[in-house]
Parts: C-alpha cells; structure tokens; sequence
C-alpha cells in the first residue's frame, strides 16, 4: 500500500455519520468503528468548546489514526452488518466532540430515541465580553452536571450561584421546593452568565450553504417554530436584526470553514494486526511479549489525556476479551468507573479458598498471558464476569446500599462508589463473600454487618488491604459475623485498623471547660498534664481516630433519608460528566466561614470558633443551586426554622439559634460557648448516627480508654495553663 492510499480526508459530517445520528448521512464509504481496545471518553466540556472554537476558525486540529477493520478489534456489540471498514485507533476525544456539534436534540426524532442527552454544543451567536479570551467563536457547553453552561472564560469554570439561580426562574423551577429536581440539558440553556444569544450548534452545521442570505432565513424560520423554547426568541430576534449583519458574516464563514475541514486518517499497515516476531518466537516468555497494535496503543496514549495503570489495563481486556465489554458497561453503571470494576472483576473470579491474600491487581502482561496460554484462568474470568458479576454486585448492593423502606440503614451510592474508588480490597473481599454466598440465605442482621465492616475499614483502616487480607483468611472456611469480629480485633492489636470508640467514650473524651474556652484544642484531650506515657497511650488510642471529625462521608451518611430523595438520579461512578463539580451538592458551613476564617482582628474566641468550624459539626450537604450566595449569611437567614430544613440539614432548632451567632461569635463569650458546644453536640449525633444504626459495637469490642474523672481533669487543667 502507497503512502497516499493509505491516507483519508474525511469531512466533519463524515465523521459524525459514524453515530447514526438522524439526517446525517455520511459522504464517502469510509466508516470507523471504536476497537474494543479504546478507552472511554475523558474530554471536559472546555476540550470540547475549544476544539468547535479552532474548527470554525479554520485551524488544523491533528490526524486521526486507523485500522482495517478486523474481527481481532472488534467490539461484541459490533455487527459486520453495520459495514465498518475501519478502526479508529487515535481520535476517538475528537471524533466524539464533532459528532455532538451535529447532534440536534431537539427533532422529534431525537426524542424517540430514547438515549439520554448528556451534553448539547451551542454557539454563541451574539457574544460580549469577551476581551480577555482567546476565542473567536463562542461555542458552550451544557451538560447532565452544568445543564445551565459554563463561565465565560477559555477554562469553562461553573458558574457562580446567582447565575444559576437566574437561569432557573426562567423555567419557574423554585431550587428550595424539597421536590425540585435539577433540569436536563434538553430543559435547559446556557443562562446569561455564558451566552448572550444561545443557537444548538448543530442547527447551523445542518444548514444549506449556497447563500449566506438563505442561511439565516432557514434560521430565522426554524426558531420562529420552536416556540416551546424560551432561548429560540433570541435566536429569532437575532436573525432580523439587521445591525448584526458583520457578526453573520463572520459566523457563516466559520460554518464553512468547518463544512470544508478535511481530517486526515492516516492507515496503519496492514501487518500491524498480524502477530509480532515475538509473539511467533519459541522459548520467549509470551507474558512479556506485547502484540504490534498494544504498543501503538499505548504510544498514542502517551500523548493528551494519559491512561491511568488500571484503564491501559482495561484497554488490554478488551482487546484479548472484547465479548466484556458490553457486561462491564452494563455492571458498572451507578457503582464506579468501567476499569476499575473489570479490574475487581477479574481479581474476584481468581479469588479461591485456599489462598491467604486476595488475589492482588493484574498486570497488563499477566493479563496478556493468561489471554494466550491459561485457558483455565480465561474461562474462570470470562464465566464469572458474563454469568456471575452482575449477580455479585447486585448482592452487595442488597447488603449495602440505602433503602428508606427495607434498609434504612444503608449506605447512599455515593459511599458505595468511594468505597469501590478508595478501598478497592474492602469491595473486593465484599464480592468474594457474595460469590461464595450464592444461593445462600443470609441472617437477618447480616447486611448491617458489612455495612459496618465496610465503613469501618474504608474509614478507620491504617492498612486497608491488610485489614481486607486478614479477614478473609479468617472467613476461608466459613464467612460468619464472629470471624470477622476476630479479624477486626487482630488487626487493631497488629496496628493496621484504628480503635474505634463508643459515643459514650466519645462524648467522655472530648469535653468543653466551663472557663478559658479560648485556649481550647484538639490537642487538649490528648496532651493533658499527664507522662509522656499516658500522651502516647491517649496519641494511639485517638490522634488517627478524630480525623472522622473531618469526614463529609460521615456526614453524607447522617442525612441520607435527604440526599437519597433530593439526588436520586446522580450517579457517581459517572466522573467524565461531574469533572470541575464532582456532586449536585455543595457542603455548606451552617456557622458562616467568613465568621471566622483568616479574622485577624484580635478576637479571643476566632481560634475556638476555627477548631470547631471547619469539623463536619459545622457542615451540612444541600443542593448546590440553594446554597447561599451571600457568604457572611447566617443560620437563622438561611434555615428560618423550617421543620423541613431543619430535619433535611441534621439540625435542631437550638442548633440553628446556636449557629447564628455572626460577627460576635468571635468577641462574645456567650455565643462562642453557645456555638462550640452545639456544634460538639451535633458532631457526636452524627457519630452516634452511623455507629449505632449499622451495629458497629457487635463487630469491634469497646476499647479501653482514660476515666472520665481523668479526662475531665486532663482538660480543665490544660485550657488553665
């Protein structure tokens, strides 16, 4: 094959024909497929707008890389029905972003697809303000997080809460109603904050070109039609300004240049897919062999957005096991991230009885090896992950997750995700049990079990994998709460898992003085006036330990029944579409940070109101388009002693009055000592919340600690000092 005939020009309405989407027909024979190797999509909206911004202006943005197609890269869902004659092997980010300045969301064939719209392309057709950006052409972003768009600067920030809230009156949508529900992309619009005149880019892109005049009359026509939605009047107007008729021209020179972009697919040869010399080679070890297409695979990804260890690992899944991929898609869906299920996926199905460790994660070359050489392992992993992952998950779920009707004690999604992310041995060994529990009926008690192993490793663990290894060789011959109890009490007395304390000796170990509040600190109950035995003995039992003081998942845990009700649809193992605003929630400071953080002004009690400020006493979630905008707005202001605001932000009515004590919180002694000890109290509700609710007390025995008559005095005479 010659240079050039293996190089393609393919047009944007091309590659965007690759996504059947309606009314885009393709103009050559030319059709990628994504090969089961890809990744999945990791561009932020700004790549997006940056990336329409650079092709409307007529500069180049790169080659694609592909394939013939060939059965060896094919994906399981792929049909040799649908005619692809290629793979895309580089350009996948790209390709995608084309695709959605053709994508119209707004045809009613669209709206019988079904698929949800995750994210709409618009250009500004109007745009101000503009002096400090790189741009010419203002395409934005809205997406299932940002439905409202993004800030006006070339790093797409989030808006600021007042714009927000503006974009919402327009819908009459009331962001304080308990029932609210954040709109769509489809609902919804870049508000003013980041587009001055809204059109969907695809509107123009699908326009006729022969005459600009024409253009802008189709235009003028499709928005006077659209009359359901609120932005297509600004689009109208536009169109019959006559004083915009220099902004046109601009903008339909730019919808040409993008009409006559051509992207070059450079070709691979041919021999790229056939076996390497080494994977042909006797006597060399074929673990650490690599095919030609991996290597390229990974050099290309060595360049813009890097594969993490566990997603290049993925990537070889699915090209050794493309059938996967589909189930993985399918089984990660509101748990975590696709590489990071295959992953605990394949190290499930390799977990058996009569080891003493979990398997640990597969490297890119084991997984290679058992593709080629084990057959044994490759069916064992194949079969669980097609027949029995799904079913495992779902008993983890059934064990785990939060339902206000049979398991109120449960965990939101959000914890789940966190432990699959950050504890990825705790989730693991949760798996192995439901592999092995198959067909079993558990004990009544046995979901707030592991409910409470779960947290209690994610959050308490020194040494995560080791606690999780631990326990599971305990439970090699029986999976009971009482081996688990003697795990856990191991692993405390080896030093890998914190002691974990009752309320009560909580509630004994950190006390308030009635005088001399303003020397108060977390150091005090442990530092006392005691030996440097008794600290050090007081440091192991408890300086790990506090960190739940900080711990927003603890908090997320005390308000569930709310955030399970206000946020139903989020999904957090969807982090491509929360990046920059990673929750629907803010977590937001009852007491007012600006009461107190940074106040150098010499007031006595600002150093107790910081202590107390910052710990999750002082926080609650709440939907991030009610959250307050005014940063000095007091408790009283904001909660108005609603029973319904109270109940949904874990507070009392003397909390609320306790927190509202602004500016003199920091000079008055009253309101400082008002404030610190509702906020110990309300602390220690929130502790008390999830150690009792998931029976943390019948897997850890109480741990012995300080008297209270000595913890009292170790206080009193450190704050007098």
């Amino acid at each position: 094959m010659s240079q050039d005939a293996a190089n393609h020009l393919l047009s944007l309405r091309t590659i965007a024909s690759w996504r059947n989407l309606h009314g885009i027909s393709p103009e050559s024979e030319f059709r990628a497929s994504i090969p089961a190797l890809q990744r999945g999509l990791v561009w932020r909206p700004r790549q997006n707008e940056l990336l329409w911004d650079s092709i409307l202006r007529g500069f180049p943005i790169g080659a694609l890389v592909v394939s013939k197609w060939s059965e060896r890269l094919k994906k399981t869902a792929e049909t040799t029905g649908e005619k692809f004659t290629h793979h895309l092997l580089d350009g996948q980010q790209r390709c995608f972003a084309i695709t959605l300045g053709f994508l119209d969301p707004f045809t009613p064939e669209q709206a019988t697809v079904g698929k949800k719209i995750e994210t709409i392309l618009w250009l500004d057709l109007n745009p101000k303000n503009k002096d400090s950006s790189t741009r010419s052409y203002w395409v934005r972003a809205t997406t299932t997080a940002h439905p409202w768009g993004y800030a006006k600067n070339d790093g797409a920030t989030p808006l600021g809460i007042g714009s927000i809230r503006d974009a919402l009156k327009l819908l009459g949508l009331d962001y304080s109603d308990p029932n609210y529900r954040r709109p769509s992309p489809i609902d919804l619009w870049p508000c003013k904050s980041a587009a001055e005149v809204p059109v969907p880019l695809s509107w123009l892109m699908r326009l006729p070109l022969a005459d600009e005049k024409v253009f802008w009359d189709l235009l003028r026509q499709r928005a006077a039609e659209a009359t359901c939605h609120q932005w297509a009047a600004g689009v109208h107007a536009f169109c019959e300004d006559t004083g915009t008729s220099a902004v046109k021209a601009s903008i339909f020179k730019g919808i040409i240049r993008a009409h006559n972009a051509r992207l070059v697919a450079l070709e691979v040869t041919d021999e790229l897919l056939d076996e390497s010399e080494d994977e042909k080679a006797i006597g060399i070890d074929q673990e650490k062999v690599t095919t030609n297409i991996e290597h390229l695979f990974q050099r290309l990804n060595q360049e813009g957005t890097t594969l993490d260890g566990e997603e290049l690992a993925y990537s070889m899944i699915k090209a050794h096991w493309p059938e996967l991929e589909s189930e993985i898609d399918r089984v990660s869906a509101f748990r975590m991230p696709q590489a990071r299920m295959v992953s605990l996926g394949v190290r499930a199905a390799l977990a058996v009885n009569d080891k003493e460790k979990l398997p640990g994660p597969p490297s890119v070359s084991a997984l290679r090896s058992i593709a080629r050489n084990e057959t044994e392992k490759k069916a064992l992993i194949q079969n669980f992950i097609e027949q029995d992952l799904l079913a495992a998950c779902e008993r983890v779920d059934q064990w785990l997750k939060y339902d206000s009707g049979h398991n109120r004690s449960g965990l939101l999604p959000v914890h789940v995700t966190s432990i699959a992310l950050g504890s990825r041995e705790i989730y693991l060994l949760l798996l192995h049990f439901a592999k092995r529990m198959s067909g079993k009926e558990a004990s009544e008690n046995w979901p707030r079990s592991i409910q409470a192993l779960a947290t209690l490793v994610h959050w308490f663990a020194y040494d995560k994998a080791k606690v999780s290894n631990r326990i599971y060789a305990h439970c090699r011959r029986e999976i009971n709460v009482e081996n688990i109890r003697i795990a856990l009490d191991e692993a405390t007395a080896a030093g890998k898992l914190s002691p974990v304390h009752s309320p009560q000796t909580l509630d004994q170990f950190i006390q308030l003085p009635e005088s001399n509040l303003e020397k108060w600190n977390w150091w005090v109950p442990i530092l006392g006036d005691a030996s440097e035995d008794g600290i050090q003995r007081r440091r192991n039992l408890w300086e790990f330990f506090l960190q739940f003081r900080f711990n927003k998942e603890l908090l997320l845990y005390a308000q569930r029944d709310f955030v399970a009700r206000r946020f139903a649809d989020y999904d957090p193992a969807r982090k491509d579409l929360w990046e920059e605003h990673n929750r629907p929630w803010d977590f937001d400071h009852i007491l007012a940070w600006h009461y107190f953080y940074n106040r150098k002004d010499g007031s006595p009690f600002r150093g107790i109101c910081s202590e107390w400020g910052f710990t999750i006493g002082n926080f609650r979630a709440w939907p991030f388009e009610d959250n307050r905008s005014d940063q000095a707005e007091k408790a009283d202001s904001k909660i108005k002693g609603d029973p319904i605001r109270l109940r949904d932000s874990f507070l009392t009515q003397a909390e609320e009055k306790a927190f509202s004590g602004g500016e003199d919180v920091r000079s008055n002694p009253a309101l400082a000592q008002l404030f610190a000890v509702h906020c110990r109290t309300r602390l220690l509700r929130i502790y008390k919340t999830w150690y009792e609710s998931v029976g943390v007390a019948e897997l850890i025995p109480a741990t012995d600690n300080p008297t209270l008559s000595e913890i009292v005095t170790n206080t009193e005479n450190a704050v007098s000092a």
